[in-house]
């Protein structure tokens, strides 16, 4: 008779910490929509700003580093190209000539819709074992997570 081994806990997989599927989960979704909006002809790093100035346009760049959690250096570098591809225009305000505006134009618009598309065929890809119950389910605990994680963020940042 052979002698049955048993699977170390770290490889069995009802077992794997939840950080680490939450991170693999992520990375499957980040790899898939690097490789499709490369196909678009955008670069990556141009995304998150996008998403984020089509929800609110004319935000500062201080803004856009605390929405994006990025560094104030990367997220001015990541603007200064999007200008020059002509994806947003930065202004000066003029009520607090400190700050700087950021406006996204219509071929930014254009590319977010576009974008847009390739994130809910990756959602839909990425759901599809779930019934709606159970998609509606993981939204609402990743929320509950992304929401304790940002009060942490926010704490920190203080």
């Amino acid at each position: 008779m052979s002698e049955q081994k048993s699977v170390p806990p770290f490889l069995d997989e009802d077992h794997l910490p939840i950080g680490l599927l939450i991170n693999e989960t992520s990375k499957f979704f980040h790899d898939r929509m690097r490789r499709e909006t490369e196909k678009l002809g955008i670069r990556d790093g141009y995304r998150q700003m996008l998403f984020h100035l089509a929800r609110e346009d004319g935000v500062t760049q201080l803004d856009l580093v605390r929405c994006s959690h990025l560094k104030p250096p990367t997220v001015s570098v990541t603007l200064k190209k999007m200008e020059d591809d002509g994806y947003v225009i930065r202004e000066t305000d003029p009520t607090d000539l400190r700050q700087v505006r950021v406006y996204i134009t219509e071929k930014g618009r254009t590319m977010n819709e576009a974008i847009h598309g390739k994130l809910h065929e990756t959602e839909d890809i990425l759901v599809t074992p779930l019934n709606e119950g159970e998609e509606e389910q993981l939204r609402q605990l990743l929320l509950k997570i992304r929401r304790h994680y940002n009060s942490l963020y926010q704490q920190k940042a203080k």
